[in-house]
């Protein structure tokens, strides 16, 4: 599907950005709903994309423009985007949607004037134990098998917007000990 199409296939689900550039993070988003059995159709970067008539669309792109095109109800802001576009894209969130952020970007997300909910997340508390990253939670250090730490410093967004498909906290932290 073109852009295009999916703007128009989206026009009445519940429209989701992942506005990152990091692919690990996508993966971990789908690796999560996947194995709690959550349904969603995707359209990602490269142009694969899933259709399955689900009530959400997921967008997963680095590309400020077309996130704003596509007018999300949810989006996710990854650590690593830069701030130069954030004022715009949130000015783009329909009314009454969910922002997840990093909470360092607080200066620019306060500064939209339209009605959104705002979830600010603090970089995820991980150690190093060997080879192998421990991630430390309010329900306990939790051993992952990823090695990427990137994608860890993004965790604690990743479990926000997981919530806005009914993953509750605990069981996040299942599929994480099974993500390479």
């Amino acid at each position: 599907m073109t852009f295009s199409e999916i703007l128009q296939y989206s026009t009445k689900k519940t429209r989701v950005v992942l506005y990152t550039s990091q692919f690990s993070i996508v993966k971990l988003v789908f690796h999560a709903l996947d194995f709690l059995g959550k349904e969603y159709d995707f359209s990602l970067m490269n142009g694969e994309n899933r259709v399955s008539n689900s009530d959400f669309v997921i967008l997963a792109t680095d590309d400020a423009q077309k996130v704003m095109d596509f007018e999300p109800n949810i989006i996710l802001i990854s650590e690593e985007m830069s701030s130069d576009h954030l004022l715009s894209i949130v000015e783009n969130i329909t009314a009454g949607g969910v922002l997840i952020y990093p909470e360092n970007e607080e200066i620019f997300i306060e500064k939209a004037e339209n009605y959104f909910r705002k979830l600010a997340f603090l970089p995820t508390e991980f150690s190093k134990s060997g080879e192998n990253f421990i991630l430390h939670t309010d329900m306990g250090n939790i051993p992952l098998i990823s090695k990427d730490e990137d994608l860890l410093k993004n965790i604690n967004g990743i479990q926000l917007l997981c919530q806005q498909f009914g993953v509750m906290e605990e069981d996040f932290y299942e599929p994480m000990m099974t993500f390479e």
